[in-house]
């Protein structure tokens, strides 16, 4: 656990410690060296001066002692008292005994406990010079006068203790005082002077708290106390206003550009959408004509020759149908728009129908398409997943090889491992013995629209959306794609992808959820299409799938069949965009309807060109079953009309 950080000190508390803590330093040795100084001179002072009494006293009091005049000698020694600091003056003989005493109290007050200081000195009597030229000296030996000084008696001066005390008490009361005072003094000096560092400091730490805010206003600089550093300082931040100013004003105008070509973008974007929808209804109405009336005359009796020329027509439009669902389904994938399906298919099945659908066309061009599966293959492997979707890559890739490979085979092989014990993945291989493809552009194969030769005299066609969209497929899916390759020995691209296995106890077909006719009565079946040939095409294939059919032109019409036929119908193809009242409108009018009157709800099948986004999720919120896009085959109704009604 990481200790809790303390808030910082701020700069003027650690300016003001600095300046203040050689001031305290400072104050602490001076009180200290003046203090003693000043308690020596007084301890000096006061003993000097009462050793200077008791000096003074000894030869004023000598003539008093030896004359034995006491009251002189009481008058010398009481003035002598009241102008010194002594507590008691006392004079001694010879013998020591008291001849004289003074105190500033009463004798009988100064107490054998009290301590004090005495200061001693002898009183002496000096001989009398008689001079050198005098003339008589008869008396000189007998009568004793010599050279020396005679002993007669002592002077003692007693200072109390107690005054020595109160002085160093007052010296030091003193010292305290006028210390403090100084260091008071100092440390506003040190405050006033810091104020002058410190505010300089606080006005430029607003300026950036300002810039942080984007407040980017310059300021006067201030030349008044101010110093030069904290000139250049107030000097640079003007100029990093101005640059962040700037800074700004070219943002704003980026971001104004900015949103601009996102609007234009957005706006292109739907326009886009909106010309991809319209090109695919207008697209895919025309092909659904043409591939149901070939499909149609297909079934009638023709010559070789005949029939020749519908499958190349029919193989034709297969290959226009085939570019618009390339183009669709990049621009899905490429805004991110693409759903995946799930639902339960056979995956042996589908890789075995896939190959075969390409086998003629590779036996056109003297290839062998073949198809291998490694491993213990079941007869039918039940997966989960988009099935449209796989087909496509594999059908990519196949596709692919074909184009590029001028003789030899293709080989398709595919594997599979289990994972989990719900689970499998699949690895499938599409191998050739075409031109293969150089190393160097091997990364540029899988780019939108790119081919290995460009321009008008390249060797193959198509829109180069083919193998970029079995790469984003794959991903889309959960798997990847590897490619090797060797200039002229062929191409190699393997693919994998995880699958679900489908629960067989829970598989339950969707026809058997639907309503199904009893008793050999006919199902009925209602056709409302705007468009004659794509109406005339559906009713077509409804006749020959069992159902009587009606059809109507516009939803308005469709709602007033629906109404009047009392025998009602087992299933409605409600195409989307028509004129009057379009599919959805109608759809809901419908259901009122079949509320209203209490009937069950019909199966309404979706029949649009429009295969974009969002489309079939629309037709379910209007009230419709299920969605069937153009271009219609008889294969892909039949598939639809069984999860609703027995076929």
């Amino acid at each position: 656990m990481s200790k809790r950080m303390g808030r910082p000190a701020s700069l003027t508390r650690k300016l003001l410690l600095l300046g203040a803590a050689p001031a305290i330093v400072m104050f602490i040795v001076l009180m200290v060296f003046f203090t003693s100084a000043r308690l020596d001179d007084a301890r000096k002072d006061l003993a000097d001066s009462s050793q200077m009494l008791a000096d003074s006293l000894a030869p004023a009091v000598e003539y008093a002692v030896v004359s034995g005049n006491t009251a002189s000698l009481e008058q010398i020694l009481s003035q002598s008292l009241r102008r010194s600091r002594a507590q008691w003056i006392r004079v001694s003989n010879v013998v020591g005994e008291e001849v004289g005493f003074v105190s500033t109290d009463d004798p009988g007050n100064i107490s054998a406990e009290e301590t004090f200081d005495v200061f001693e000195s002898e009183i002496l009597q000096q001989p009398l010079d008689l001079g050198e030229d005098r003339q008589t000296e008869w008396f000189e030996p007998n009568y004793g006068f010599g050279s020396g000084a005679l002993r007669v008696g002592t002077v003692q001066v007693g200072v109390n203790k107690a005054q020595l005390a109160a002085r160093r008490q007052d010296i030091l009361w003193t010292s305290l005082a006028v210390g403090f005072s100084l260091l008071l003094f100092t440390l506003l000096i040190v405050k006033h002077s810091l104020n002058s560092i410190v505010s300089p400091i606080h006005g430029l730490s607003r300026r950036v708290a300002k810039l942080t805010n984007r407040e980017y206003e310059e300021v006067e600089v201030g030349l008044a106390g101010a110093t030069r550093e904290t000139r250049e300082l107030e000097e640079s931040l003007n100029a990093l206003s101005r640059h962040l100013r700037n800074l700004k004003a070219s943002r704003d105008e980026t971001l104004a550009s900015s949103e601009k070509a996102r609007e234009r973008a957005e706006m292109a974007n739907r326009a886009k959408s909106e010309f991809l929808a319209t090109m695919s209804h207008e697209l895919r109405t025309p092909l659904n004509g043409v591939l149901g009336m070939i499909e149609l005359v297909t079934d009638e009796a023709l010559s070789a020759r005949q029939k020749d020329y519908l499958q190349t027509a029919r193989q034709s439009t297969e290959d226009l149908l085939t570019v618009i669902n390339d183009i669709l389904d990049y621009s899905h994938i490429d805004r991110g728009t693409l759903e995946l399906d799930n639902r339960e298919f056979d995956l042996k099945e589908l890789i075995t129908n896939c190959t075969a659908s390409y086998r003629h066309v590779a036996e056109q061009q003297g290839l062998a398409l073949s198809t291998k599966f490694i491993g213990d293959w079941p007869d039918c492997l039940l997966v989960l997943g988009d099935s449209p979707r796989l087909r496509q890559i594999l059908a990519g890739l196949i596709d692919n090889a074909i184009k590029f490979t001028g003789d030899g085979f293709i080989k398709v092989q595919a594997n599979f491992f289990s994972v989990e014990d719900n689970c499998l993945v699949l690895n499938c291989t599409v191998s050739d013995s075409g031109c293969g493809i150089p190393v160097e552009r091997i990364h540029d194969i899988f780019n939108s629209f790119e081919q290995l030769d460009t321009g008008d005299s390249r060797s193959y066609g198509g829109t180069g959306m083919g193998l970029s969209l079995v790469q984003r497929l794959v991903e889309l899916m959960g798997g990847h794609v590897k490619v090797e390759t060797d200039i002229g020995k062929g191409s190699q691209f393997r693919f994998e992808l995880p699958f679900e296995l489908a629960n067989r106890v829970d598989h339950v077909e969707a026809a058997d959820q639907g309503p199904i006719k009893t008793g050999g009565e006919q199902a009925r079946a209602l056709v409302v299409e705007d468009n004659m040939v794509n109406q005339r095409v559906a009713t077509a294939l409804l006749r020959r799938l069992g159902f009587e059919t009606d059809a109507a032109a516009n939803g308005e019409e469709a709602l007033e069949l629906v109404r009047t036929n009392h025998s009602g119908y087992d299933v409605i193809l409600m195409d989307c965009q028509m004129p009057v009242m379009d599919g959805y409108e109608t759809t809901r009018c419908i259901r009122e309807w079949e509320k209203s009157n209490g009937q069950g709800g019909t199966p309404i099948i979706a029949l649009t060109a429009d295969a974009l986004p969002g489309t079939e999720t629309s037709c379910r919120e209007a009230g419709m079953n299920d969605y069937l896009a153009k271009p219609v085959r008889k294969e892909n109704l039949r598939t639809v009309l069984s999860r609703w009604i027995r076929v």
